[in-house]
């Protein structure tokens, strides 16, 4: 008699909030569609710039950005099956529909953090601990890179154009090289961490499923090699706007300056709102130094965003619209 009662309360409660994360979804994705092709294009004219520089400039920089955005997918995609083997084994199809529905909440949430919902999609739900765990884990690989080369590009983009005093420079890339350093402790020490979090009472509970197994060294090599290569790709997508918008800079000055912009967007945990503000703001702060064409620094992120995350997005939002979320949460 309990578990039927309680069986029919969790029932109600799926009723209640599954509609309403799909409601959440396509309002919030309207939201994101009409603020960047609306009301960034009337306040800014990124998207009319775009059409200008297409027609007078060198389209080839535009198309292998364009061709590059699905081997990045592939590679993170690659990454999370990679993650997710030890304990649960996922098709490339099941891989990608998480990928892309994570993309979607992590979208609509503050420091993305409704990514992790939406990985949990095809996975058992005795699993959603390592799963929570899995992503967990290629979030740090994915910020190692970022806090490294950051911290290189730091040291050479502040000395050279905002600190006459070299020691300050190098006090702010020790600070990005300590936390890599953490990160890649935390990364490589798998089977500490998970003993560190069943500490927090707060999260102990999704933790305690996930200490009779670690990640093999083997893993966890696999996926940092894919982080950088996914870090490159990034870099490379930033780096072909940047000449395809005819911006004035070198290719040691756009490498250092994408590697500061990254480690810089990756330390600022803002809500969805803020963060392509964010963007075009440290867009505008590294650019200026060597280029005055400020509708092209601000078209660069706000084209790679659409690229990379407001595109996936919308096929993320059709994956957990037509997604049995009912079945999804009760399966295993």
């Amino acid at each position: 008699m309990a578990t039927s009662l309680k069986h029919a309360v969790y029932q109600l409660k799926s009723g209640m909030w599954i509609p309403a994360l799909k409601v959440f979804v396509v309002l919030g994705l309207a939201w994101f569609v009409y603020d960047k092709l609306w009301f960034q294009q009337e306040s800014t004219g990124y998207l009319s710039h775009l059409v200008q520089v297409w027609n007078n400039g060198k389209p080839v920089f535009l198309i292998s950005c364009l061709l590059l955005a699905p081997l990045n997918w592939f590679v993170e995609i690659s990454k999370w099956k990679k993650l997710t083997r030890p304990f649960h084994t996922l098709s490339w199809k099941q891989a990608s529909e998480s990928i892309l529905a994570g993309i979607t909440l992590g979208l609509l949430t503050p420091s993305r953090l409704g990514e992790y919902g939406g990985r949990l999609l095809h996975v058992d739900a005795q699993f959603r601990a390592q799963t929570l765990f899995a992503h967990f884990m290629g979030s740090l690989a994915q910020n190692i890179p970022v806090f490294i080369f950051g911290g290189l590009c730091s040291l050479f983009f502040f000395s050279n154009h905002y600190f006459s005093n070299t020691t300050m420079s190098l006090g702010l890339s020790g600070i990005a090289w300590f936390f890599a350093g953490m990160l890649v402790i935390l990364f490589s020490q798998n089977k500490v961490l998970l003993h560190w979090l069943g500490g927090i009472k707060l999260i102990r509970r999704f933790t305690h499923k996930t200490t009779q197994w670690r990640y093999v060294k083997e893993t966890l090599h696999e996926v940092a090699m894919l982080s950088v290569l996914r870090y490159l790709i990034f870099a490379g997508q930033y780096i072909l706007l940047l000449y395809f918008f005819d911006i004035d800079v070198s290719l040691a000055e756009a490498i250092t300056g994408v590697g500061v912009i990254f480690m810089f967007q990756s330390g600022l945990p803002l809500p969805p709102a803020l963060s392509v503000f964010a963007r075009t703001q440290l867009a505008l702060i590294v650019w200026s130094v060597y280029d005055k064409d400020q509708i092209s620094m601000l078209a660069v992120p706000l084209v790679l965003w659409l690229l990379n995350l407001l595109l996936p997005a919308l096929a993320g939002g059709w994956v957990i619209l037509s997604s049995n979320l009912n079945k999804e949460s009760s399966h295993g």
